[in-house]
């Protein structure tokens, strides 16, 4: 009996052939002609798996050759619209493959089949900027060199991250390659997205994976190579094989001796950490390594429930300021609220933001941002006055402006390599300036005198040291006189 081919709200057969499912969904897409059909399923695709090895160019040319032949041989125009449903059923299809099941329509109608379609369409864009992206955010996505086992627990999250970032031949993440588990979950959870479900479920087997594992070895001898943890490797190298190097690394690194050192890590940090101000321990480095403690037991089954977490929040937040905050999160709790820790942590990490200390160690790195070639401030807060600032002229009108004004109040001037003095005129000017040193060193002047006067009543048994001294004070005495009359005379001349 020939399969009647449905319209529609009407779903396909539970048990439909394979064949028939080819030419259902050619009927779905546009193509109600039998001849029409039966010409694609039978010179261009007669299977699903067919269009395994498919692209979109070979759509393309599929309808050109179907439009240059002869009206006897089948000549058929598909039109943008089914030729645009004919690469959306290839892109469902392929991503079948990418989560290792068969594709089927049993049980599907035409809207829901449509939609599938929409949704495989907009998976591929979401593939082509994955690609694209792929070198710029590698590059940041860079584990670094793995040197020893304490760098393990976040070289391994930060390189299953990175791998996360690069792309297999399928268009599934590599991070599939390093998975714990070989076979795809059975506890029927939801993923978050189809990307997610691919790292998950992709198949470890055949051609694909071949090509994958072969590119994740390669990673991992590039952080590896030159450091004590290549040794652990070198002898699966000859497998080229990143499923199996990461699991040697795992092996080692992640093994019972080291799983004990690592939760006995883990018992320091719980131990040791408390933030109590932004000068001795920064509340967002606080947190970070909190995370990195969680995550330690986590990872070695003895992961802290949220209610842990928060007491050990509460506990190790020791900065006076912040009691208010946390009392008031306590008390949420203890009235029933349902706060997690991340939200407890925000809403501390709000307050330290507005702490005078918070503040004036990020304004002294705000203005440094912001300039992009300097600040104004000093590590305390205050205003640098008493030296000159790199790039002046590249500062704002504004920051420049309370340079100067704090310079004026506290009388700072700045001279010859840039070193600032208080002047004790006040910020007077230079006329002023002039007339005080004249005064000065008519000052020196008669204090000189004095004391040539002082040494001419000594005895004459000091007469040859006094005449040499007399010498050198009436050089001194008389130096301003003679620079003064040097001025005078060249001012007599100009005239």
């Amino acid at each position: 009996m020939a399969y009647v081919y449905v319209d529609g709200n009407t779903n396909a057969l539970d048990t439909i052939a394979e064949d028939d499912q080819i030419k259902q969904v050619l009927h779905w897409i546009g193509f109600t002609n039998n001849n029409q059909k039966n010409n694609i399923f039978n010179d261009s695709i007669n299977s699903f798996s067919d269009l395994y090895s498919f692209s979109t160019s070979d759509i393309g040319d599929m309808a050109k050759d179907y439009a240059n032949r002869h009206t006897n041989n089948g000549r058929m125009h598909f039109g943008i619209r089914r030729i645009k449903k004919l690469k959306a059923f290839m892109f469902w299809v392929q991503d079948f493959r990418r989560i290792d099941k068969a594709p089927t329509i049993e049980g599907m109608n035409e809207p829901d089949f449509l939609k599938e379609l929409d949704q495989a369409l907009e998976r591929a864009k979401i593939r082509n900027q994955h690609r694209e992206d792929s070198d710029i955010k590698s590059k940041e996505a860079s584990p670094g060199p793995l040197k020893s086992e304490k760098d393990w627990v976040d070289w391994e999250s930060k390189f299953v991250n990175y791998l996360s970032t690069l792309t297999g031949v399928n268009g599934v993440p590599l991070s599939y390659i390093v998975r714990e588990n070989d076979l795809p979950p059975t506890d029927g959870r939801v993923y978050s997205n189809f990307m997610e479900e691919t790292i998950y479920c992709a198949p470890l087997n055949g051609t694909i994976f071949d090509a994958d594992k072969n590119t994740v070895h390669q990673a991992i001898l590039s952080f590896t190579t030159g450091h004590p943890s290549e040794d652990w490797i070198k002898d699966k190298n000859r497998y080229r094989d990143g499923c199996r190097s990461m699991k040697a690394l795992r092996d080692h690194f992640a093994g019972e001796g080291n799983a004990t050192r690592r939760i006995a890590e883990a018992d320091r940090l719980k131990k040791s950490l408390h933030y109590k101000n932004e000068r001795s321990l920064a509340f967002e480095t606080f947190l970070t390594r909190s995370q990195k403690m969680f995550n330690i037991y986590e990872k070695e089954g003895e992961a802290m429930t949220e209610d842990a977490k928060l007491r050990f929040l509460f506990d190790k937040t020791q900065h006076p300021t912040l009691a208010a905050q946390v009392a008031a999160l306590e008390a949420q709790i203890t009235a029933g609220a349902n706060i997690s820790y991340t939200t407890a942590a925000n809403h501390l990490s709000t307050a330290v933001s507005r702490l005078p200390e918070f503040l004036s160690k990020n304004r002294v790195i705000g203005a440094v941002t912001s300039s992009g070639t300097g600040s104004i401030y000093k590590e305390d807060g205050s205003i640098i006055a008493d030296r000159y600032i790199p790039n002046w002229n590249e500062l704002s009108a504004e920051d420049r402006s309370k340079v100067m004004a704090e310079r004026k109040r506290l009388n700072i001037r700045l001279g010859k390599g840039g070193k600032g003095h208080q002047n004790p005129n006040g910020g007077k000017n230079s006329g002023q300036s002039s007339k005080a040193l004249k005064k000065q060193n008519n000052k020196f002047k008669r204090q000189i005198k004095a004391l040539k006067r002082k040494m001419k009543s000594k005895d004459d048994d000091d007469g040859n040291a006094n005449n040499s001294e007399s010498e050198e004070e009436k050089d001194a005495g008389d130096s301003f006189d003679r620079r003064e009359s040097k001025k005078n005379q060249k001012k007599k001349n100009k005239k």
